[in-house]
């Protein structure tokens, strides 16, 4: 890994939003998937979550990412419940994109807290137990004769609003994340070969310096 390189992940890695992620309950679509974690990266979102249950069919998509999934971590579950334990655990307030009678337009939730935002299938929206289970019901205003967009659009548009919020409080000024997080963060983009080996032996990572060179 060159100095420069290194220099890169470190301004990426600084702006990471640890207390920020997406939940993908069923969604069907590899494309759509893939497209909202490719958006996870560029908002600054490192890791992702998705609920695919024993038995859920969820369609393949042999598209490029353009390594996405080296940036922005995908954490699977079976169920919702196991989910939300993870989430609750890190103090996230669950947000889920749904139209209801109780449902608040998006730029009226305040992202600057802790938050998972629940994105539904692309068809039925979100499960009736995540509606049950969310803290926060929410909408993209729509102008348009159309009922909805697509849900890799729809999280754009609001993990955008999510980064706004954040930036303009100052949250994206000092890095969020511990600096063990990016150093090994920094590590495993930088030698993915190497951290396949250290994986595979059960070896604690080599330390790097400050260049982004492993120290003998």
């Amino acid at each position: 890994m060159t100095p420069e390189r290194y220099k890169k992940f470190r301004a990426v890695l600084e702006k990471r939003q640890p207390d920020l992620t997406v939940i993908a309950d069923h969604i069907h679509k590899g494309r759509n998937m893939a497209a909202i974690r490719r958006t996870c990266d560029a908002m600054g979102v490192p890791r992702m979550h998705a609920v695919i249950p024993e038995g859920f069919k969820q369609k393949r998509f042999a598209g490029t990412t353009q390594g996405t999934h080296k940036w922005v971590e995908l954490v699977k579950h079976r169920s919702l419940e196991s989910c939300l334990e993870v989430t609750k655990e890190q103090g996230m307030q669950l947000c889920v994109a749904d139209l209801s009678a109780q449902s608040v337009d998006f730029r009226e939730v305040d992202f600057t807290r802790p938050t998972a935002i629940l994105m539904g299938a692309e068809i039925t929206g979100p499960s009736a137990q995540a509606k049950d289970l969310a803290d926060i019901h929410f909408h993209v205003p729509m102008l348009g004769l159309v009922e909805s967009l697509n849900v890799s659009v729809a999280c754009a548009l609001i993990l955008a609003e999510a980064i706004r919020q954040r930036q303009d409080i100052g949250m994206l000024d000092t890095p969020s994340m511990s600096e063990d997080e990016m150093k090994r963060l920094a590590f495993e983009w930088g030698y993915p070969k190497i951290k396949r080996y250290y994986q595979w032996k059960k070896l604690p990572y080599p330390e790097i310096d400050d260049k982004g060179q492993l120290i003998d």
